[in-house]
């Protein structure tokens, strides 16, 4: 069994197409669930199926399904294959659909011949082929990829207590676990950027509201959740999609219908918790205003009974399920994604949350290197665009300032995580915009001069690393220029033995073709204490007999007399790379030594 990206993915160009043909199986399932919905007449108003939000249905739909799949252990391997070769034979049923989709868009662009619609086709056109590329961002080939992979071929979520970064694995990640059963590396990030195709019936009602998806599909932010293969911007969009319901649909429905909808916007906002930590912000607030709306219905103890039934039946088995295997409780796990009760987790916790989100760092890239971490500074117009009308939405701009005000105060130091509020405040803006007024036309040009700037970084991402999904020799290549420790991975995986196991320094533990394991909790552990046992036995029962040191990592040896004889070595073994043309590094050496497993804990100092 081989554990690296390159071992478990088909080679290029075939990955992307089954890719493509996963993808249709999930857009033609949304469209089945929503056939089935209205054939049951779910709701009065519900007449026909909105093609673009099928994606989106049937991908919650499937992370739903897998989850309990997995939670429970319901021979899950076999389950997430056979899901993955059904979802292939219902994307051969696709066709009739996507030519109906097809003769709508060709209709479209006939009567709205608009400028700005040719814009909005290129950037997601450019969007289509940076989701479509090759698996290279840092998280990516740390985590993400692994514990996708240990997901499907162990049939649960992490258990164990390294690596650590596998910890935030979760329910986002089931679905690459599911591109990985038919060895599809792009499917994953493909359905993400449908999630963002979904925003266009809700921003292209009127001429002028274009430029704001044109606003959305523009911010670096964006950019770096589309390139990331992260699960981030799916989740995102499922909850402005809800915040865009209680703004403007709501009042519109009545109690019988409202019944029928509110336990999926409870399951929706609960999966986007479980997906990802810093969801729970914005399913708390969305829930909250969610409650005062029913309320107002009469329908409170209605909303309260089904919340606390979905989250028995959806949180309660996550919450055993960390309990069972890392005695964490329930007051931890509200706190942070990781087993913090573990020592080391929350040194870990502070680590990768640490610090505070910078302000102005938020609106101007502080330099070269950080422009994708950025909103722009047009992002301060939407605030000043603010006028009367807003007063018809007191109870939605008081969730954006709420949401804003507790990530700042509260939240990460890392800008994506306002991408919420952002997508929520830029909705908003959009409903209350004075069209003739001077900021608005002043935030047009803007955008424009932005988008200026933006279509050559987007062009550089599809020149850079597109090319990846269309040959293995170009795949090779990319990865080699963008993809960090690739070099490295790749002398290693020459010298290790299959039987090897690693114990490796370098983070991007998705690349090596070994079991490998992550070095990263020695920033957090000292080994020389007492509370270090538990890691000390974790390595000792995994046999783990090979080691790798890069760069300086030699000199702080953390494992002293444990270490066995040098077996390889290489002076340019590689160099620290990324997707950021501007960022530079030279050449590093590594090593690769015995590790004598079974003289652990002896050899440690105490």
């Amino acid at each position: 069994m081989t554990y690296n990206i390159d071992g478990n993915v088909l080679e290029s160009p075939y990955s992307l197409l089954i890719s493509i043909f996963l993808c249709l199986g999930v857009f033609n399932l949304g469209n089945f669930i929503q056939y089935f919905l209205i054939k049951k007449k779910f709701l009065i108003d519900f007449k026909k199926i909105n093609y673009f939000l099928s994606p989106i249905i049937g991908t919650y739909f499937l992370i739903l399904f897998l989850y309990y799949v997995v939670i429970f252990e319901f021979n899950s391997k076999l389950i997430i294959n056979l899901t993955a070769y059904f979802l292939l034979f219902l994307s051969m049923l696709s066709f009739k659909e996507l030519n109906k989709i097809c003769h709508q868009i060709k209709n479209y662009l006939i009567k709205n011949n608009e400028f700005s619609v040719y814009l909005i086709i290129l950037i997601f056109s450019l969007h289509f082929l940076i989701a479509a590329s090759p698996i290279t961002h840092a998280d990516a080939i740390d985590y993400h990829f692994s514990g996708s992979l240990n997901i499907l071929n162990f049939g649960h979520f992490q258990k164990e207590i390294l690596p650590m970064n596998n910890n935030l694995t979760s329910l986002g990640d089931l679905i690459m676990s599911l591109g990985l059963a038919i060895k599809a590396e792009q499917f994953s990030n493909i359905i993400q950027f449908l999630s963002l195709v979904s925003l266009i019936p809700f921003f292209i009602d009127n001429k002028k509201k274009n430029i704001f998806l044109i606003f959305i599909l523009i911010c670096p932010i964006t950019l770096i959740l589309i390139s990331s293969h992260k699960p981030q911007l799916l989740f995102c969009i499922s909850s402005l999609l809800i915040f865009i319901f209680l703004c403007k649909y709501f009042t519109k429905l009545n109690s019988d219908d409202l019944k029928k909808l509110f336990p999926f916007f409870v399951i929706i906002l609960t999966i986007n918790s479980l997906a990802k930590y810093s969801f729970h912000l914005s399913a708390f607030l969305l829930l909250l205003y969610l409650f005062f709306l029913m309320s107002k219905k009469k329908l409170l103890g209605y909303s309260f009974f089904v919340s606390v039934l979905i989250f028995s039946f959806l949180y309660l088995p996550y919450l055993l399920f960390r309990y069972q295997y890392f005695d964490t409780g329930i007051l931890d796990l509200l706190r942070s994604p990781l087993p913090i009760n573990i020592y080391g987790y929350q040194s870990h916790h502070n680590l990768l949350g640490g610090g505070k989100l910078d302000i102005i760092g938020t609106f101007f890239p502080t330099n070269i290197l950080s422009i994708t971490t950025t909103y722009g500074p047009v992002t301060i117009l939407l605030f000043l665009m603010i006028n009367n009308k807003i007063f018809n939405y007191k109870k939605p701009i008081l969730l954006v300032l709420l949401f804003f005000t507790f990530v700042f105060a509260f939240g990460s130091n890392l800008q994506r995580f306002l991408f919420e509020g952002f997508l929520w405040l830029v909705f908003l803006i959009s409903v209350i915009f004075n069209y003739k007024s001077f900021k608005f036309k002043l935030f047009e040009k803007l955008v424009f001069f932005q988008l200026i700037l933006m279509v050559p970084l987007y062009l550089f991402f599809v020149i850079k690393i597109f090319p990846g999904s269309l040959s293995q020799e170009y795949k090779k290549k990319v990865m080699l220029e963008t993809a960090n420790g690739y070099e490295l991975s790749s002398w290693v995986n020459k010298k290790l033995n299959e039987n090897d196991i690693l114990l490796s320094s370098h983070r991007s533990i998705s690349l090596f073709k070994n079991k490998t394991y992550s070095d990263i909790f020695t920033w957090h552990v000292d080994l020389s204490k007492k509370e270090s046992q538990i890691y000390l036995e974790f390595l000792k029962s995994k046999k783990i007999n090979r080691i790798l040191f890069y760069k300086d990592d030699l000199k702080k040896n953390n494992y002293k007399n444990c270490i066995g004889k040098q077996l390889f070595h290489k002076k340019k073994a590689g160099k620290h790379i990324g997707r950021n043309p501007f960022r530079s590094s030279k050449y590093y050496p590594a090593w690769i030594y015995e590790f004598n497993y079974k003289q652990i804990p002896e050899c440690i100092d105490n």
